[in-house]
C-alpha cells in the first residue's frame, strides 16, 4: 500500500525544521527539490556527529534515511503515511544522529534466539566491544525455516552500522547489548540443530543466546571470547 504525499506541504513543514534546527547551531541545507520535482531532500550536519545526515521523502510516501561517511554510508528506509509521520521522522532522525556511531559489525547468525520459548529469531552481530542481538520478526524467521540446514545464513558478514544502543533496547526487551568487559564467565554449546552461548555478567545478570548450528557463531565466538574470558569461558 502505498501512501501518496503532498510534496509542498511536506516542504512548509521541512522549512519549520530547518529553522529550528539552524538556531540549534546545526549547519544544515535549504529544502532541495529532485530535478523531476518528484522527491524532495534536506542534508544536516554538525561536528558532534559520526557523519553528514540525509534525509529524502517521495511522493509516493517513502523516505529514506542516510548517513554519509568517509567509509561508506548507512541507510534506512521508512514509510510515511502522513505529514505528522513526515516532522516525527525528520526530528526522531536528527536526534538518533547524534547518537549514532558507526561501527564494523560482524554478522554472526541470523537465526538468533534468547532462549527456547523465544523462537522469532533475529540477528546476533559481533562489535569490537561486545555482541549485539537485534529482534528481526516473525516473516524472517519463517524464511530461516524454509532455508534450514542449507548453509550460514551470516552471509556477507562485514558491515558498517550505526551503533545507537539506546534505540535498539528500547525497540524490543529481546534485543540485547552484551558488553565484552562486563562479562564473568560464559559457556558456548553445540549441537545437531542449535547451538548457544550463555553468559554470566559481573552483576550477576544473566544472558542466553540461541542459533541454528549450521550457523558458524559458535566458532567465531569461541575465536573471540577465548583470549578475552580464557579459563573463565566454557567451550
Amino acid at each position: 500500500m502505498t501512501h501518496d504525499m503532498d510534496l509542498n506541504e511536506a516542504a512548509t513543514r521541512l522549512e519549520s525544521h530547518i529553522r529550528d534546527w539552524r538556531a540549534e547551531g546545526l549547519q544544515v541545507s535549504d529544502g532541495l527539490w529532485a530535478a523531476d520535482v518528484t522527491a524532495l531532500e534536506v542534508r544536516i550536519t554538525s561536528p558532534a556527529w559520526a557523519g553528514q545526515l540525509v534525509v529524502q521523502l517521495y511522493g509516493a510516501g517513502r523516505a529514506h534515511v542516510f548517513l554519509l561517511v568517509k567509509a561508506g554510508f548507512v541507510q534506512e528506509r521508512h514509510r510515511v503515511s502522513s505529514l505528522d509521520a513526515w516532522s516525527a521522522l525528520l526530528t526522531e532522525s536528527v536526534a538518533r544522529a547524534s547518537r549514532v556511531r558507526l561501527v564494523q559489525a560482524r554478522l554472526l547468525t541470523s537465526t538468533c534466539t534468547t532462549g527456547w520459548l523465544d523462537w522469532i529469531h533475529g540477528e546476533l552481530w559481533l562489535l569490537p566491544e561486545g555482541l549485539l542481538r537485534i529482534r528481526s520478526g516473525f516473516m524472517t524467521t519463517v524464511a530461516n525455516s524454509y532455508s534450514s540446514g542449507s548453509g550460514p545464513t551470516a552471509r556477507d558478514p562485514y558491515r558498517l552500522i550505526a551503533h545507537d544502543p539506546a534505540t535498539v533496547l528500547a525497540a524490543h526487551p529481546t534485543n540485547k547489548l552484551i558488553p565484552f568487559a562486563e562479562m564473568a564467565t560464559a559457556r558456548l554449546h553445540g549441537g545437531v540443530t542449535t547451538s548457544g552461548l550463555e553468559v554470566v555478567m559481573t552483576d550477576g545478570t544473566r544472558h542466553k543466546l540461541l542459533w541454528a548450528s549450521w550457523d558458524p557463531a559458535r566458532r567465531l565466538l569461541r575465536e573471540r571470547l577465548l583470549p578475552l574470558l580464557g579459563a573463565r569461558l566454557t567451550h
